[in-house]
């Protein structure tokens, strides 16, 4: 296992200096934004980062704008001494843990918008949320410059908004996306699983059973997307034996939409993306599968 020395900094000004430095050393940089909660999803950005770069920097910052319930913000999780572990035990050059007042100066003037692409699916159940999301990364990228930066394909929306940022703000960004990480049972890893009890775990199997549902059908000849949404809907509504009620899934949507446009399709005649989300006890899960 490699493990070194993790350069761990605080301030922006330096981080910024930090990867210039580097890059006039003839190096490239991998970029992983992260809100800490390190995972097994993470450790595989962190990986192919590694691979492909001869600096990895992990960006570990909770980023206040991006969460529409100020309950939600507070009971995020927050392990630094462990993700500082996995980060030293995984070979990370730099570790980037700025204080939001040092990332926000106060009072906050200024913040970017997401048009139409921000409004559906998760924006259109969390409002103002993708505002959040692309503020404060197009910060990191403006501190870090050009580099590689890697995103999970979990969070399939923020993914595409983020690549469509980059394309029309000009960032010398190259984006790398990284295929879901999944446990044994398929449930997708994500820092909100450490929110959940054994029961609402359980539960939480149901999104990606749904899923794989829906892919078996559409790889099986079904083009309907109604049937599709609705085959879907019935998964994550089927009561889960054993599982009191409260722990049980309640959804939010259930959608098939265009990979690249993230419209929903009037019949599924090319790439798509399956796309669920439902609140298990008081924690939001997604999850998506391309077909």
């Amino acid at each position: 296992m490699l493990r070194r020395s993790v350069n761990r900094i605080f301030s922006p000004e330096e981080f910024q200096a930090e990867c210039e430095n580097l890059r006039l050393q003839g190096k490239t940089i991998g970029l992983v934004p992260t809100m800490g909660a390190l995972h097994d999803g993470h450790r595989q950005l962190i990986k192919m980062a590694r691979d492909q770069c001869n600096i990895v920097a992990v960006s570990i910052f909770v980023n206040e704008l991006q969460f529409d319930n100020p309950v939600d913000l507070e009971k995020y999780p927050r392990i630094i001494d462990k993700d500082l572990e996995i980060t030293s035990s995984l070979g990370v050059d730099l570790v980037f843990t700025p204080e939001p007042d040092d990332m926000h100066p106060r009072p906050i003037l200024f913040h970017l918008e997401v048009d139409h692409l921000g409004d559906i699916l998760e924006g259109a159940s969390r409002p103002g949320h993708f505002a959040g999301v692309v503020t404060v990364v197009a910060k990191l990228f403006t501190l870090a410059g050009r580099c590689r930066a890697y995103f999970g394909e979990k969070d399939f929306q923020q993914l595409a908004i983020i690549s469509r940022m980059v394309e029309e703000m000009h960032f010398p960004i190259e984006i790398v996306p990284v295929p879901i990480v999944r446990d044994a049972s398929g449930l997708a890893l994500s820092s909100r699983n450490l929110r959940l009890n054994s029961e609402q775990l359980k539960s939480a199997r149901s999104l990606s059973r749904a899923l794989f549902a829906a892919s078996d059908a559409i790889r099986g000849g079904e083009k309907d997307v109604m049937k599709i949404e609705d085959l879907m809907a019935r998964e994550l509504g089927r009561e889960i034996n054993g599982i009191a009620k409260s722990n049980q899934p309640v959804l939010d949507y259930a959608l098939v939409v265009d990979s690249h446009t993230l419209a929903e399709p009037e019949q599924i005649d090319g790439p798509v993306r399956l796309v669920v989300a439902a609140r298990v006890g008081d924690v939001r899960l997604i999850d998506n599968i391309g077909v």
